[in-house]
């Protein structure tokens, strides 16, 4: 028997809700960094500001979270949010995936040299994410 618990439902929307903010955020030019929100997601340059896919993007922010943000996050929320609006047609998703390959590309060639665990772990981690997202593009 494997049935899903209403539990696994939530986490697995969650997910996918986040998967899409992250995946618009790239879709309008958003670039990916190598470190990570408290939330997990990965943090990203956007409009010469770092963003947080998840956290800066939410509809209603949650004021426990407001105070948990990191400095640099927190001064770019208090700032106008841009609008997670795709400046690409939704069936033009070939220019997104190969940005992302190439990210994916880069972060891994930068592995070779890393001596740092915890960049390691970063780094491994935005490729996981990049590859999650050429899979949802996938479908």
């Amino acid at each position: 028997m494997n049935e899903k618990t209403f539990g696994d439902i939530m986490n697995e929307k969650e997910t996918n809700d986040k998967l899409q903010r992250i995946t618009k955020l790239l879709e309008i030019g958003g670039t990916m960094l190598a470190n990570h929100h408290e939330c997990g997601a990965p943090m990203f340059r956007y409009q010469g500001k770092i963003v947080c896919p998840v956290c800066d993007f939410q509809e209603k922010p949650e004021p426990a979270r407001e105070a948990k943000r990191a400095p640099e996050a927190q001064k770019s929320a208090k700032t106008q949010k841009p609008e997670l609006e795709p400046e690409t047609e939704p069936g033009d998703l070939q220019p997104i995936k190969r940005i992302i390959r190439t990210k994916i590309h880069e972060i891994a060639t930068s592995l070779e040299d890393e001596t740092d665990l915890h960049r390691m772990k970063d780094k491994l981690d935005c490729i996981e994410q990049g590859i999650k997202i050429l899979k949802l593009l996938q479908e």
